[in-house]
């Protein structure tokens, strides 16, 4: 590693490390990392190494997300990170899609937490991502609600009735709604619409269509509307997220 490389970790590390070994007592199969404010890699483990293809942990030390994983996946990185160092507020068990060095995409269990400094400033964050694939008390319960799960990213364009999601997993409604929310930590009405508003997000990367076409297509009554939740999901109007990265 040059010095330049090394000075930088040795600056954040002597802020950081009160905080990185809350981690290190789950890092049975799991991802660790840290990163700071601009979303550089300050630390992995070997797990995350191998994960991306990579040998050393010097030839992680300084990239970003941008350099790793699709284009698409790094902005949802990026806007998730944004929210824990602008706000403080940890993001924990979410599920989200990981990319692997050979473009392999698998759901995984993310959880992040704000680092900070003696002046109590935000320096970066310190995550652990979990294969639920490697961790049976995990993928249980995700199992038993794939078929649903499956149906909305297969027909997130349509209307989805609840009942026909119940069905589809041989529960009644009531206790796919139940265990949906326990799961998902959200209803399932809510999980509809994170994936049609992230369907939203590819077509805006993809192409210059009409947000109106974009709106029909991802399964929203009407543009307005979609525009409303877009914006709070990612603070962006449709048409500025696309001016900023498309």
């Amino acid at each position: 590693m040059d010095k330049a490389k090394s000075e930088m970790v040795d600056n954040f590390f002597e802020q950081a490390e009160p905080f990185t070994a809350r981690l290190f007592e789950y890092l049975s199969d799991v991802y660790f990392f840290i990163k700071d404010r601009e979303g550089r890699f300050m630390k992995v483990n070997g797990n995350f190494l191998k994960l991306f293809g990579y040998k050393k942990e010097e030839e992680v030390v300084g990239l970003t997300d941008f350099d790793m994983v699709s284009r698409e996946l790094a902005i949802k990185y990026e806007n998730d990170d944004k929210k824990i160092l602008e706000t403080g507020v940890p993001l924990c068990e979410q599920k989200e899609p990981v990319s692997s060095a050979q473009g392999i995409v698998s759901v995984y269990v993310t959880t992040k937490l704000p680092i900070y400094n003696s002046e109590e400033e935000i320096i970066g964050l310190v995550g652990i991502t979990r294969d639920i694939a490697k961790t049976q008390t995990t993928i249980r319960p995700i199992q038993e609600l794939q078929k649903a799960v499956e149906n909305i990213e297969k027909n997130y364009s349509k209307d989805i009735k609840i009942d026909d999601l119940a069905s589809l997993c041989n529960m009644s409604t009531s206790t796919f709604l139940r265990r949906f929310k326990k799961h998902f930590h959200m209803p399932p009405v809510q999980y509809i619409k994170k994936v049609r508003l992230n369907a939203v997000c590819r077509m805006l990367l993809e192409n210059d269509r009409q947000l109106c076409d974009i709106s029909y297509e991802c399964g929203f009554c009407d543009q307005s509307y979609m525009t409303r939740e877009f914006r709070k999901l990612t603070g962006l109007s449709p048409s500025e997220y696309r001016k900023k990265y498309y």
